[in-house]
């Protein structure tokens, strides 16, 4: 594939991103993907055929950038609540960099039986993985009395609720309430470690 090929499908992978997380597919048009990627119509379908098959590239791309949303490993050589703190604010640093995935994943998955059941095929093996590596280190610290035994779904399930809806929320706060969004997340990520810490403690 000569480079101006390449070049073209990186325009039109960009501009579809774009299109595809601001409106979902439903809505997007590829007459618009190809304006925002400075190509005609005609080019964008030579490339990729149809509006599904350049949606199929987006989605499966996201999704697996959701996945490192949903799952984490605890692999840094330091006591288990400081791994926990710090695991929570970097994935509230990844969610802030990559704030429309969750919405688009959600929205897409909901209504879109095959897409569901793919997004949620392609991570279960890791997810079976990741809770049971988790499960050992709270058994572990909890029976050292360390912290509380607590399920790994439900620690890994409210972090992620946590930090997610922020995002889904806070998108709507500094235009209704006049406030400074940078300084209000900062607060907010703050505020995530502590619920989750002091629900470990004993």
């Amino acid at each position: 594939m000569c480079p101006k090929d390449i070049n073209n499908q990186r325009l039109i992978l960009e501009a579809a991103e774009a299109e595809f997380l601001d409106k979902g597919y439903e809505k997007a048009r590829t007459t618009q993907i190809a304006k925002r990627a400075g190509v005609n119509h005609a080019m964008l379908h030579y490339y990729f055929q149809s509006k599904e098959k350049l949606f199929n590239v987006i989605f499966e791309n996201k999704a697996k950038m959701m996945h490192e949303i949903l799952l984490f490993h605890l692999g840094e050589d330091m006591p288990f609540l400081d791994k926990i703190k710090t695991h929570i604010e970097q994935h509230f640093d990844f969610v802030a960099a990559n704030e429309k995935i969750p919405g688009f994943i959600i929205s897409e998955t909901l209504h879109n039986p095959k897409l569901r059941e793919l997004f949620v095929g392609s991570m279960t093996g890791r997810a079976r993985e990741v809770f049971s590596s988790l499960k050992k280190e709270i058994d572990k610290e909890a029976s050292k009395g360390n912290i509380r035994r607590v399920d790994p779904y439900d620690l890994v399930m409210s972090i992620v609720s946590l930090n997610c809806f922020c995002f889904l929320n806070y998108r709507f706060l500094p235009d209704v309430l006049g406030v400074d969004k940078k300084m209000v997340l900062e607060e907010r990520k703050k505020i995530n470690v502590e619920i989750i810490l002091n629900w470990l403690r004993i």
